[in-house]
């Protein structure tokens, strides 16, 4: 069984080596022009108005909750979204139906278009979209707009980080979104800015969607900034007094992240003697089987190197607030979400000096030099260290109730002279699992 498994991821990595091959053999620059302009659709520029039904793509959660920073996006926005928008607007949470149905309601409904509905591409639904694009067509050509949320563009810009399957899937997913958006919603400017840079370079769009930035929120609350030292994760050779000594590092383990990067300076600082821990929270991701294999047996693992695989957000926060310092080793976020929890928490941070990370241009944080080599990396994690000893200074809170008013205003469907409604008389339509 094992053999017949390998066999088959194998014939799959191939498959999709080949199909990302021709993918871009086919999609040169000037045929993704043409072909964004031949698929569009003439539709509403700027805020959407006189919206009357919101229809909600929630097609990935609903069938898989990886829990990784999309999935935490889309989960904390379907909750709040229904508070935020107007009472008049119908909700309707999209997901796919069975064999060719495409998109559909909780009750089974298929997606019409009509003037006046709005159509949210929420998750981030690289299958869907686009093998359901004509109908998206379709939904448009009927009087309805289509709004997409992106999170970042790194599978275009920097293909070498991600499988072929997830490369080719996000340029087809692109494709449809740069062809027939109204609007695009990003989370943060770096990322709005990229997009707008595709849409009139790459996809030659002359009339361009609404592109706005929105702000993520967290799921952090004031009584997470109280969590004791027993809330903390633990390990085999992890307790309390390693654990307030340590430096974190949380998120996926994939190329991007910079892991590698990291546990090279600190092999060199443990071989220089410096007794600095280092604690991992982070999935196991795509392409690093080499670097888990490296942490799992390293000499340090259990005495100075932990890696936690599987923590609970009330455990991870408790991390947040009593480790030592957190590192931010990311080459390349489309907002990074683990920085501006470490900053709400009150911990001491060290990041790599990526565009993105400008918007914390007044918080309470050390860089590294983007391209900083390992020797640059450990000094700076030794002075980080160093400073991080003293008082600490909270990050105001943002959460989602925010984000989810900022979504609504963007995409017309709010109503602010009408207050928000309880929690109970939240407009969902069918019921979805959480």
């Amino acid at each position: 069984m094992k053999i017949r498994s390998s066999l088959r991821q194998a014939g799959q990595a191939l498959r999709w080596w080949w199909l990302d091959w021709i993918d871009r053999l086919l999609f040169t620059p000037p045929v993704e022009r043409i072909s964004a302009r031949r698929r569009a659709v003439s539709g509403g520029r700027g805020v959407p108005r006189q919206i009357r039904q919101l229809h909600l793509d929630v097609s990935v959660i609903h069938r898989d909750d990886a829990g990784t920073g999309i999935q935490r996006v889309v989960r904390s926005l379907r909750q709040h979204l229904p508070l935020a928008i107007s009472p008049e607007i119908r909700l309707e949470l999209l997901i796919v139906g069975s064999g060719r149905q495409g998109y559909v309601t909780a009750a089974g409904a298929p997606l019409i278009g009509a003037p006046g509905s709005l159509f949210f591409g929420l998750d981030f639904a690289t299958d869907s979209i686009f093998r359901f694009r004509h109908d998206l067509r379709e939904f448009k050509l009927a009087g309805g707009q289509l709004w997409f949320l992106v999170h970042d563009i790194l599978p275009l810009s920097h293909p070498q980080w991600f499988t072929h399957a997830s490369s080719v899937k996000y340029r087809r997913w692109l494709r449809v979104c740069a062809a027939l958006a109204d609007g695009v919603l990003c989370v943060s400017p770096v990322v709005a800015e990229q997009v707008t840079g595709l849409l009139t370079q790459r996809y030659g769009r002359d009339d361009l969607p609404r592109v706005a930035t929105i702000e993520l929120g967290s799921d952090i609350t004031a009584a997470d900034r109280k969590l004791s030292v027993s809330e903390l994760p633990s390990c085999p050779g992890l307790d309390h007094a390693t654990f307030k000594r340590a430096a974190l590092v949380v998120g996926t383990l994939e190329p991007r992240k910079g892991h590698a990067d990291l546990l090279q300076a600190f092999e060199l600082l443990w071989n220089e003697g410096h007794d600095i821990p280092l604690v991992l929270i982070g999935r196991s991701g795509w392409g690093t089987a080499k670097l888990q294999a490296q942490i799992r047996e390293h000499p340090q693992s259990g005495r100075l190197l932990f890696w936690l695989d599987d923590v609970d957000d009330h455990a991870l926060h408790a991390a947040y607030r009593h480790c030592r310092m957190v590192i931010v080793p990311s080459l390349a976020e489309g907002f990074g979400l683990p920085l501006d929890e470490a900053l709400a928490l009150g911990a001491p941070v060290l990041a790599r000096r990526i565009p993105v990370f400008a918007r914390h241009g007044d918080a309470p944080m050390t860089y590294f030099a983007e391209d900083a080599d390992t020797v640059s990396i450990a000094a700076s994690i030794v002075g980080a260290y160093a400073a991080a000893g003293g008082p600490r200074r909270m990050a105001p809170l943002r959460q989602w109730d925010h984000t989810a008013r900022q979504v609504a205003r963007e995409l017309g469907c709010d109503d602010q002279a009408q207050p928000l409604v309880d929690k109970a008389t939240m407009r969902f339509t069918g019921n979805l699992r959480r």
